[in-house]
């Protein structure tokens, strides 16, 4: 088993060093392991379709239609419409009431914060863009000169919608948190409240880094990262 990672490297240890208490007679039947890890990826997901399912906990692909109908049958899931969407979509009961409360705006998100590129929001590319249209991409294997937003890019999280991505680089030594690049999606504006939002998601960035000092470098629009500055200048 994976007993610790240095330097984005597995390290392997024997299973009962790992999990000294672990029985193999606990191991529940598989079947209900991919039922319950099914409905719990809805859930988590809040409304998807079939196809975005396997990959949340790498389950197989294979025979995850049926199980999703056998699902629906059960009463552990729902069945539900997205306008746009072709494909079946499933909802988890635990979020019905809060799917249809949605557009009454019961629920108005306020979050505003950097997300890894790892997040489940993004890790799909294709949820990504048929949820938010938002177009994700990590180019820290991509070569340098090919790159669009920089090594290591942060989706922006702003009240409920992906609304750009920043390069930042956490300088301990220096206790400087720097945004190399700072990009805003087409079609968003760069309200006063955005700027503050993400200034504070930022600094909060920071702060978990120990890098209390923040600055903007470079931006798209260019007089967003001048604003920035100014919020983080305090």
């Amino acid at each position: 088993m994976i007993a610790r990672r240095h330097n984005f490297q597995r390290v392997y240890d024997l299973r009962e060093r790992v999990l000294p208490h672990w029985d193999d007679a606990d191991t529940p039947p598989l079947d209900d392991v991919r039922r319950t890890l099914t409905a719990r990826t809805v859930r988590h997901l809040g409304v998807t379709t079939a196809r975005w399912i396997p990959d949340y906990y790498r389950l197989p692909k294979r025979g995850v239609a049926e199980l999703l109908d056998r699902l629906v049958d059960d009463g552990e899931l729902l069945p539900a419409a997205v306008e746009g969407w072709r494909d079946p979509t499933y909802l988890h009961p635990d979020v019905a009431a809060f799917a249809r409360n949605a557009d009454a705006d019961a629920h108005a998100p306020t979050l505003t914060t950097l997300l890894s590129p790892f997040d489940p929001l993004v890790w799909d590319r294709e949820r990504a863009s048929a949820v938010f249209s938002f177009d994700y991409r990590i180019e820290c294997y991509t070569p340098a000169p090919q790159r669009r937003y920089g090594y290591f890019s942060l989706p922006i999280l702003h009240r409920g919608d992906l609304v750009g991505r920043l390069d930042a680089k956490a300088h301990r030594k220096d206790r400087l948190f720097e945004v190399k690049s700072l990009h805003l999606e087409p079609g968003i504006a760069a309200t006063d409240d955005l700027i503050a939002d993400v200034a504070a998601a930022v600094l909060d960035a920071a702060a978990w880094h120990r890098t209390p000092h923040a600055i903007v470098r470079i931006s798209q629009p260019a007089d967003v990262a001048e604003r920035m500055n100014r919020h983080l200048a305090h």
